[in-house]
């Protein structure tokens, strides 16, 4: 059986054989730095890729390193190492690590132990010490412990940068079916081959869309490039940019990088800002599987400013203006049918329906008779809704009126303010309204009624227009009364009578007064 070579930390331990632990708020045995392995390059990606969605790796990268270690008893192994923290940090790194096959260690210097265990929750502590042989990191677990020698070390920055861009689907419907899930909502970046720059400069004018851009040498091309930036980009232009030949969406993932539509970055970039060192701008592209650094922040242009005019003809100027007199040209109004229905503004009433229009008045709202007016002519009585001209109230601008309710007569339409036609009928041509009222010759309170298709219009002045509930409901005659003499004989004059009061004051108070005495005063 081979002994153990560590041993669980008690509660409010302070003394370690191991040197460089020391005990968090928490009484935790922490070291200065951890030690973390892995077996392969894609779990320590794995592992950098769960860090960055949970938190930032710019906290890890100032004090990480990568070494590239071959074990002493065999294999080989890729060592993470970073400053430790406080025990909350550690638990997570130790979590995150189990997920991506990785162990980790606490410690410092050259010699690490094995994080806590459920066995032991305040860490462990070396049982005898220990010390490893010239250069090598030497690593204690429960019960065996092994030797790695560094065989090569590798820069976190350019490993992240170096990555290769995973592939993930987009929406079979095209990228403008979900925007935002592919990184385009507010912001889109669009590099341009140098053949079409131009084309896509003057389609993207065309459209109106709000973009600017500046021209990057990429390392290998003969002439620059065209780099776009699209804000709040429509459906319509993203389809279009993704599906052309020559150039390559881009989402922003963070203000200096952007990675491919249709790819993704195995880190989260937007929480490496430490991987993106100075003032370059990154593109990450997935088809060609390159990373292009531009030189300097990015210097965009507005796109008015790269759009040329390619036409060839100039504008003249107008010289002096020929004077010629045109001669009016004479338009007849003419009724004619019409398919469109029109709400009707009016009514003509044959007299022989008086009668039941005067039952009718009974039966309307106070609004309705209110808007209505009445002009009694040969052919009938025609009541008039309140019109957009000479309304007097709210609901007859509204049209409220008993046009609209009586079921008497004939419909009337208004085809322009105060311009009534049969109802299925029309004034040709169709001119404005307000020019229908100048060639009727209209003042602005006039109306005119075409009563039938083939007779001339009738002229009704705002005099002219009688109240329907006035003139339909005769007056009420009311009867004198006579005033009556009072035959009651008058009221004596009174008599006051002060009196002392007693204890009880109110009692009696609003009872009947009580009958004179024999000497006739009262109380």
């Amino acid at each position: 059986m081979s002994r153990p070579l560590l041993e669980p930390v008690g509660a409010g331990q302070t003394r370690f054989r191991m040197q460089g632990l020391s005990t968090d708020a928490r009484g935790i045995a922490v070291g200065r730095e951890v030690l973390i392995t892995f077996p392969t390059i894609d779990w320590l990606v794995a592992f950098l890729g769960a860090y960055s969605d949970e938190a930032s790796l710019d906290d890890l990268l100032p004090t990480m390193t990568l070494e590239h270690a071959r074990r002493r008893e065999g294999g080989h192994a890729l060592l993470l190492r970073c400053a430790a923290g406080d025990g909350y940090a550690v638990d997570r790194l130790g979590r995150l690590a189990g997920s991506t096959r990785g162990q980790l260690y606490t410690g410092s210097g050259s010699v690490f132990l094995r994080w806590r265990q459920r066995d032991a929750p305040f860490g462990y502590d070396l049982v005898s010490p220990l010390a490893p042989e010239g250069e090598e990191v030497l690593v204690v677990d429960l019960d065996y412990a092994a030797s790695y020698a560094t065989v090569d070390r590798m820069d976190p920055v350019e490993l992240i940068q170096r990555l290769q861009l995973r592939r993930v689907p987009l929406p079979l419907a095209g990228v403008s079916a979900d925007p935002e899930g592919c990184g385009l909502k507010d912001l889109a970046l669009a590099l341009v081959a140098p053949g079409i720059a131009s084309r896509v400069l003057r389609h993207l004018w065309r459209l109106e869309t709000v973009f600017a851009g500046y021209y990057v040498q990429i390392e290998g091309d003969a002439q620059a490039s065209l780099l776009l930036r699209i804000r709040q980009p429509r459906g319509r232009v993203l389809d279009v940019l993704y599906g052309t030949p020559g150039i390559e969406l881009l989402a922003p993932v963070s203000s200096r990088a952007a990675v491919q539509v249709g790819f993704r970055h195995p880190i989260q970039l937007s929480s490496a800002s430490g991987c993106l060192p100075g003032e370059e701008m990154f593109l990450f592209r997935g088809d060609v599987g390159r990373v292009e650094r531009l030189p300097g922040p990015p210097r965009f242009i507005d796109g008015r400013h790269l759009v040329e005019a390619t036409g060839a003809a100039m504008p003249r100027e107008l010289g002096q203006l020929r004077e010629a007199e045109l001669e009016p040209l004479q338009v007849e109004l003419q009724v004619r049918p019409a398919l469109s229905p029109r709400e009707p503004r009016g009514t003509l009433i044959a007299w022989e329906q008086v009668g039941l229009l005067r039952h009718l008045v009974y039966l309307m709202p106070p609004s309705a008779l209110a808007a209505s007016r009445v002009i009694p002519l040969d052919e009938g009585v025609v009541v008039i809704t309140g019109s957009s001209i000479g309304a007097r109230s709210r609901a007859a601008a509204a049209g409220l009126g008993a046009a609209a309710i009586v079921p008497l007569g004939r419909r009337l339409g208004e085809v322009a303010p105060g311009v009534l036609v049969p109802d299925g009928y029309e004034l040709w041509p169709r001119v404005r309204p307000a020019l229908t009222r100048q060639l009727l010759g209209l003042g602005p309170d006039d109306h005119a009624l075409f009563l039938h298709p083939r007779v001339d219009p009738i002229r009704v002045t705002a005099e002219q227009l009688l109240p329907l509930d006035a003139a339909l409901i005769g007056r009420l005659q009311l009867s004198e009364t006579t005033v009556v003499e009072p035959e009651l004989p008058a009221l004596r004059a009174g008599e006051i009578e002060n009196r002392k009061l007693g204890r009880f004051a109110l009692w009696g108070f609003g009872r009947a007064p009580k009958a004179a005495d024999e000497r006739g005063s009262g109380q």
